[in-house]
């Protein structure tokens, strides 16, 4: 029974009198008393790495919390920006002891989201360029740290961090899935804005048929027209398989907007034909 609480106070990552746990515990209290001092202050007395990471994060995302609510309330002054960069500036060394690659790219993302909100733009995108580097073998990090930027309505930034990462159609799944989301909340600027982000000519089409699909409820007509773009963009792509079964998809979404069937002549006579 010994060894077993010696297990799991390791686990806890247990040191002078506390847990891990229970310092975590005191941070999140902290924090929801706008306590960020005591916060980071608690660091110091955590051990383990993960615990480190959760911590970091917790903090950052009230800060960011913290600043927006002033920025909707338009009682921020410069003065108060300065209090707040000299914190961030703070979190740097203890976000550089997380050696876990994963851990520290979510970390150098959060710490870039911060800076942008402290109007630093120059370490907000060196901390963004660290991210993308960090991140470069983890594509679920790669797509956390794009919805990030993305939800916190740094557009812009989120598509400087999709021009660095070396393998883009790493990202097209997510960003067929945002694009969709923002064309049905109404919000087509953005929509465009992430569609031209897609690389893959397969999932730029598939973006086009979703939103067609959408717009079909409101305007045929303007839906008739994105699908035209989508059957350009499908005829881009190299796999004929691949080429042929999204072709379908767009006809069965035409006519179907149309009201009436289609001919398989009709996608015979197409580039998007299936492969001999």
């Amino acid at each position: 029974m010994e060894k077993l609480d010696e297990f799991f106070k390791s686990l806890m990552g247990e040191r002078n009198g506390k847990s891990d746990l229970e310092i975590l515990e005191e941070i999140e209290g902290y924090l929801q008393t706008g306590g960020v001092d005591e916060a980071i202050a608690q660091l110091k007395n955590l051990e383990k790495e993960q615990n480190i990471f959760l911590a970091l994060r917790m903090i950052m995302r009230s800060i960011v919390s913290q600043l927006d609510e002033l920025n909707q309330l338009g009682t921020i002054t410069q003065e108060d920006l300065q209090k707040v960069h000299e914190k961030v500036k703070e979190l740097i060394p203890i976000v550089n002891t997380v050696f876990n690659s994963r851990y520290r790219a979510l970390l150098m993302a959060d710490l870039a989201v911060l800076f942008y909100r402290l109007n630093d733009e120059l370490n907000g995108d060196m901390a963004l360029r660290t991210a993308i580097d960090l991140a470069r073998n983890h594509d679920d990090i790669l797509r956390d740290i794009m919805m990030c930027l993305i939800r916190k309505g740094l557009l812009n930034k989120a598509g400087y961090a999709m021009k660095m990462v070396r393998e883009p159609e790493k990202l097209d799944v997510v960003l067929v899935q945002l694009a969709e989301m923002f064309y049905r909340a109404g919000d087509v600027k953005k929509a465009r804005l992430i569609i031209d982000h897609i690389a893959s000519p397969f999932h730029k089409a598939m973006a086009l048929y979703y939103i067609a699909a959408i717009e079909a409820e409101h305007n045929k007509e303007e839906a008739l027209k994105i699908l035209d773009a989508a059957f350009q963009m499908a005829e881009k792509v190299e796999d004929p398989e691949a080429r042929f079964e999204l072709t379908l998809k767009l006809y069965e979404l035409k006519h179907s907007i149309l009201g009436n069937t289609f001919s398989l002549k009709e996608i015979l006579s197409r580039k998007g034909g299936p492969p001999q």
